[in-house]
């Protein structure tokens, strides 16, 4: 019997749930972390704000690179596949694929109104 590389991941071991809080929990103590580095490294909180304030535009960028590779990802890689096994349905994968269309198109409005609050927030507003 041959051991995959994450088998420790089996999720028949732990529940989904609880696995999903544990790493909530970590990368809210790591951000958490960061700050609290960024901020005695810069001198200050209002050093710390001074220099985000600074980086955004670049930020902005790397969010908008990192938000169109996962796009391309998506459509060229994983989507594929998740609608050829959706196909494998027995009306064709047609509801599958109406709730998947419609599950795209909530995580692009998430992230529009995130960047929009950030686009608010960095003009002085809200």
């Amino acid at each position: 019997m041959t051991r995959h590389a994450f088998s420790w991941a089996n999720p028949r071991r732990c529940p989904s749930l609880l696995v999903a809080m544990v790493v909530l929990v970590a990368l809210f103590l790591l951000s958490g972390a960061i700050l609290a580095f960024s901020v005695r490294l810069l001198g200050g909180l209002e050093a710390h704000h001074s220099a985000w304030q600074a980086a955004w535009t670049w930020l902005l960028a790397w969010r908008l690179s990192l938000y169109a590779a996962l796009a391309l990802v998506w459509r060229r890689k994983v989507r594929p596949r998740a609608v050829a096994r959706l196909r494998r349905d027995r009306d064709d994968g047609q509801q599958a694929l109406a709730k998947l269309r419609r599950l795209e198109l909530m995580a692009l409005g998430i992230l529009v109104l995130l960047e929009v609050t950030n686009l608010i927030n960095q003009l002085g507003g809200a």
